[in-house]
């Protein structure tokens, strides 16, 4: 029979991963009105997105064997690689065009794979993931920048902004951050959602914001 994880840390981030999903979820509806390929590329990000934090608060959230656990990991280190995969596309096609973008998405997304493979080696999954979400994250960043200085993109802008938020949220969750209210401990995995729901609604915003209407840049 399935329990409810008793570490008050792991419960926080079990819920915390359960708010990343929800907003998520409304990431998807909110761009429900765009078209086009660039506006399914980034409702795919935002589904994985939904999927991963679901099953991250499994993970967390219950009480599970170390093998399950194990088990687990390994297709949320495969989801968390696409779903930084279809972001990096979608920030190559907002600055090059859908044709560019349709060429590196299958690189992109073969590489989630390897990555599964180099988390569960290093045996330090989630380290490697915010690696190589930095990583990624830095190279959209120089993209937006670039978008917002020449004034090519609508929501440049607010993506720079909830970039650099995101870099942020990287930052704490390599740290020893937790915070106390009471009895509820939130430690840096709980802060690292938090932060990224802050960071979530300008993202989807400023991608909004460049699919009206659906357009090649």
């Amino acid at each position: 029979m399935l329990q409810i994880e008793s570490d008050q840390r792991e419960q926080t981030t079990a819920a915390t991963d359960l708010m990343l999903a929800i907003a998520a979820l409304a990431a998807i509806w909110r761009l429900r009105a765009g078209t086009g390929w660039r506006a399914r590329v980034w409702q795919a990000a935002f589904a994985l997105l939904a999927v991963s934090s679901l099953l991250g608060a499994i993970i967390h959230g219950l009480r599970l064997s170390a093998h399950t656990r194990e088990r687990l990991w390994q297709p949320l280190n495969v989801l968390l690689g696409l779903t930084v995969a279809l972001f990096t596309t979608g920030a190559v096609s907002d600055r090059w065009g859908e044709m560019v973008g349709r060429r590196t998405l299958p690189v992109l997304a073969s590489a989630a794979p390897a990555f599964a493979w180099f988390s569960r080696r290093l045996q330090r999954g989630f380290l490697a993931f915010i690696l190589y979400e930095l990583v990624a994250m830095l190279a959209a960043l120089s993209i937006y920048i670039d978008l917002a200085y020449r004034r090519r993109f609508p929501g440049a802008g607010l993506i720079t902004s909830g970039i650099l938020i995101t870099i942020l949220a990287a930052a704490i969750q390599t740290s020893s951050l937790e915070v106390r209210s009471g009895k509820v401990i939130i430690d840096h995995n709980g802060l690292f959602h938090l932060v990224q729901l802050v960071a979530l609604p300008l993202l989807v915003e400023g991608v909004r914001a460049g699919l009206k209407p659906d357009r090649d840049v």
